[in-house]
């Protein structure tokens, strides 16, 4: 009796890790992860995710990736954010071009959260197959997004001043990432 209360219990455990829901999108790393302002600043893009609320961005059927900002906190951040700390309320542009070409895809990241965790985001349709460059304009909390995010300045409790906005530049091959939903 107790050898099939295991097994059934086996069965069901595996059934419920089966139907979870949990499915992990392929990233597909942009460069090396930079180390700047205490900050570690990653770069990545995966197939077009739905995003809600509807509008927010570009819409995943006419995109052809989502790229990312993963931003962090280092252990050196002088701002108060704990090692590995997303880093909030930041405004970053981006810049993509097509090597080869003149023609520029500007855009902004939208502040989100995912089951990997919050980033910075946008959907976005490039100009086909090919090499390209990506920069990130990387602007300090106060100037987008309501501007709403304070910062204690005092002896006791204060921390440092906030960095001047800076840009980090990636380079990527994008020979496209396959069947839409297909994670």
């Amino acid at each position: 009796m107790t050898q099939t209360r295991n097994v059934l219990t086996n069965l069901i455990f595996t059934g419920l890790l089966g139907f979870s829901g949990f499915a992990a999108a392929v990233e597909y790393p942009i460069g090396t992860p930079q180390q700047l302002n205490g900050m570690e600043i990653a770069a990545v893009y995966l197939q077009p995710v739905t995003m809600e609320p509807d509008g927010i961005m570009r819409k995943a059927e006419s995109s052809d990736v989502h790229m990312e900002a993963d931003i962090r906190a280092l252990a050196d951040n002088a701002n108060g954010f704990e090692e590995g700390a997303w880093v909030p309320y930041l405004t970053i542009k981006y810049e993509i071009g097509k090597k080869g070409g003149s023609e520029k895809i500007y855009g902004d990241f939208m502040p989100m959260v995912a089951n990997d965790g919050p980033h910075y985001g946008d959907n976005i349709k490039l100009m086909g197959p090919g090499k390209y460059t990506v920069k990130y304009l990387i602007s300090p909390p106060g100037g987008g997004h309501g501007g709403h995010f304070g910062r204690h300045t005092d002896r006791l409790t204060g921390v440092g001043p906030w960095f001047k906005p800076f840009a980090v530049e990636y380079e990527f091959t994008y020979a496209g990432i396959g069947k839409k939903g297909g994670y």
